[in-house]
C-alpha cells in the first residue's frame, strides 16, 4: 500500500504522468518492433498506439493508460491494471498493403526518443527531491 505522503508528493511533481508516458512508450515499443519483425509477413497489419491521444486522455483521467496482463502469472501493479487502445491498420478491399520498414524504423527511433525524454524528466524530478532533502547542492 503506498504511503499517502509519498503519493501526495509524487502526484504534486507529476511522477504519475511520467509513469504513464513510460508505460505507453514501452507498450508502443513492443508493437513497433513487432511491426518490424513482421514487415514481410503476408497479411500482417501494422499495430500502433496513438501516443498523444492516450497520454492526453490519461492526463485528463478519462481513460487510464498502461499495460495489459496476458497471462495470469504476470505481476499485478497499478500500471498493470491500466489499458490502452491498439490501433490496427484496416485492410481496404483489393489493396496491396505493404508495410514500410523505413517508416517503422523511424517510428521506433521517435518512440525511443520519447522514452529517453521521459526517463530524463523522472531523473530530474528525483534529483530535485534529493536536493530538497539535503537542503543544499
Amino acid at each position: 500500500m503506498p504511503n499517502p505522503i509519498q503519493t501526495a508528493l509524487f502526484d504534486q511533481i507529476g511522477i504519475p504522468r511520467l509513469e504513464r508516458a513510460l508505460d505507453l512508450t514501452a507498450a508502443r515499443q513492443r508493437l513497433l518492433t513487432e511491426n518490424v519483425a513482421n514487415a514481410e509477413t503476408p497479411g500482417y497489419r501494422r499495430k500502433d498506439i496513438n501516443f498523444a491521444a492516450e497520454l492526453k486522455a490519461a492526463q485528463q483521467n478519462q481513460s487510464p493508460v498502461g499495460m495489459r496482463m496476458t497471462r495470469p502469472g504476470h505481476i499485478t501493479s497499478h500500471a498493470a491494471t491500466r489499458t490502452y487502445k491498439v490501433v490496427t491498420d484496416a485492410p481496404a478491399p483489393g489493396d496491396n498493403y505493404a508495410l514500410s520498414l523505413d517508416q517503422e524504423m523511424a517510428k521506433v527511433a521517435e518512440n525511443q526518443l520519447e522514452y529517453s525524454i521521459a526517463t530524463r524528466l523522472v531523473s530530474r524530478k528525483f534529483d530535485g527531491i534529493q536536493l530538497a532533502i539535503r537542503g543544499r547542492r
